[in-house]
């Protein structure tokens, strides 16, 4: 299980995805007293399949191939993006959860108080939310900040190197993460994480990375400020993220696999049921 986004945030924005989010939250329950063994990605999204009524539950990460991720950095990309100035960047659809709103307005801080020439990079499709995705436009706009906004849209592994290989920082003010795995990206790429304490994302970051609990734009301006000027809190982040990674090497998460299947197969066994 690797959640499902609350309906409520699609709500007066798209009523097609707030039915099919109110619908697959009433599917989950009604599979509750018919799988045996419901396994969440997150201990968050474990707690929810609990909530749903799933009897027998467990935490298993996802099994990610870091081998895509080994790829050249399109030159084209670090062409356009590679400067000295202050890169704040966001991977994720375009989407209400993500508050991609919120970004533009962090944005909005950072120019006024780091660095003038500051700008924001969005990678992530925005094709299921257009509603939502005009909406952020419009305000970039409104706020004078069109040109330093920058929507990129679906990409390749090679445009996604490349976009992390330019950023100062990759920061989230996402409301709801089931996993958060664009914040392993970042740890991967060696990029610095500043992230709201919402959904499983300070579960997944482990420590690794500067998790605030309020939404407090002046903060997390604050936080990438100290990035951009302090080399030794930017290095110890990287560092702790990289570590963090071991955690979700393959044949690690491969072993807790194996353990809770084997420990459900002994339970079904244990209690005669065929």
């Amino acid at each position: 299980y690797h959640n499902i986004t609350p309906p409520e945030f699609f709500d007066g924005l798209n009523p097609h995805a707030a039915h099919h989010a109110r619908k697959g939250r009433a599917q989950l329950r009604a599979l509750a007293k018919r799988v045996p063994l419901a396994i969440g990605v997150s201990e968050y999204n474990r707690r929810e399949l609990e909530a749903a009524g799933f009897a027998r539950t467990a935490t298993v990460p996802i099994l990610v191939d870091w081998r895509r991720y080994e790829v050249a950095p399109d030159p084209r990309v670090l062409a356009r993006w590679r400067t000295t100035s202050t890169t704040i960047l966001f991977v994720g659809r375009i989407a209400p959860n993500k508050r991609q709103d919120q970004l533009v307005r962090l944005l909005g801080y950072v120019r006024r108080c780091v660095d003038p020439e500051a700008r924001l990079l969005l990678v992530g499709s925005y094709r299921d939310q257009p509603q939502y995705h005009a909406r952020v436009r419009a305000l970039a706009s409104e706020l004078g900040l069109g040109a330093a906004v920058h929507f990129a849209g679906g990409v390749d592994a090679a445009a996604l190197a490349a976009y992390y290989a330019v950023a100062t920082a990759f920061v989230s003010l996402s409301e709801h993460e089931g996993f958060a795995m664009p914040v392993l990206e970042a740890f991967r790429f060696g990029v610095p994480v500043v992230a709201l304490d919402a959904g499983a994302v300070a579960e997944t970051a482990g420590g690794a990375a500067i998790v605030l609990r309020e939404k407090d734009l002046a903060q997390y301006c604050e936080a990438v400020g100290l990035l951009r000027e302090r080399a030794s809190l930017r290095e110890a982040l990287v560092a702790a993220g990289r570590a963090r990674l071991d955690d979700f090497a393959a044949d690690r998460v491969a072993a807790r696999l194996r353990d809770v299947l084997r420990g459900a197969a002994g339970a079904v066994r244990g209690s005669g049921a065929r």
